[in-house]
């Protein structure tokens, strides 16, 4: 990844202090016009339900699983977050495209789309809209075009250390508190670990078996937020993505 054209990216959205506000959101013409040949920043798009849908068919057509499940785990040591987002927005983008009576909403189609904002948080954080299509369109595709590295030992490892937590969870457990017992063996940002647990239930891998639970008053939980302890994770979507690394 280009390092100019990624901190152009960043400084058109992102301080120190946190987010820049739209009114402020400024980038040099002569600035911009390097980030999109690096590929990191785009023109407004204009997309229909009809023109998206079909671009979604084809880039899960055409990008392979292995390179989903190797560019997620390869990014627990490598730390490409961009490259961890791809899992979620596979899975996403197979339900849109399978399951009926989806608001259009959750496709994200419109006028002067802006697809910079979105690369900008799968950069930073992995996503946070992957309940999105065009967020899944563009994340598959970007990531398509990447040399994708095998995971080492010590991401086979990582994950299935991850897993060794969820599974050793205690009924009535929390995301939240799940979320804190990962850092004994993820030791990254609450943010990263948030990220992650969300990409994993999007995977249906924290995959809630009720919907019928309290939901806390203040959270921002999506996928996983009526995911508890007793859940553990989905074994067979483990065997689906990783069963080739002895992953279990």
């Amino acid at each position: 990844m280009d390092k100019k054209a990624k901190d152009i990216l960043f400084k058109t959205y992102w301080t120190s202090a946190g987010w820049i506000s739209d009114a402020n959101r400024k980038t040099d013409i002569a600035d911009f016009e390097y980030a999109k040949e690096k590929g990191l920043m785009f023109d407004p798009l204009t997309i229909s339900k009809s023109e998206l849908f079909t671009r979604l068919q084809g880039i899960v057509q055409t990008i392979s699983l292995k390179k989903i499940t190797d560019a997620f785990l390869s990014s627990l040591t490598n730390k490409r977050l961009d490259w961890r987002s791809g899992l979620g927005s596979y899975s996403n983008a197979k339900r849109l495209l399978t399951e009926t009576n989806v608001d259009d909403y959750y496709y994200g189609f419109g006028t002067n789309e802006d697809l910079n904002i979105l690369n900008f948080e799968r950069i930073k954080w992995g996503g946070v809209r992957h309940d999105n299509g065009l967020y899944n369109w563009l994340d598959l595709t970007l990531l398509n075009n990447e040399n994708v590295t095998p995971p080492t030992e010590q991401d086979i490892q990582i994950m299935q250390l991850i897993l060794d937590v969820i599974r050793n969870s205690a009924n009535g457990e929390t995301p939240s508190k799940l979320r804190d017992r990962l850092k004994e063996v993820f030791k990254t940002s609450k943010d990263e670990r948030h990220v992650i647990m969300e990409i994993l239930g999007c995977a249906d891998i924290l995959k809630p078996l009720s919907h019928d639970r309290k939901e806390p008053g203040k959270h921002d939980w999506t996928f996983v937020l009526h995911w508890r302890g007793e859940d553990k994770y989905n074994k067979e979507n483990i065997r689906k993505y990783f069963g080739e690394y002895g992953i279990h």
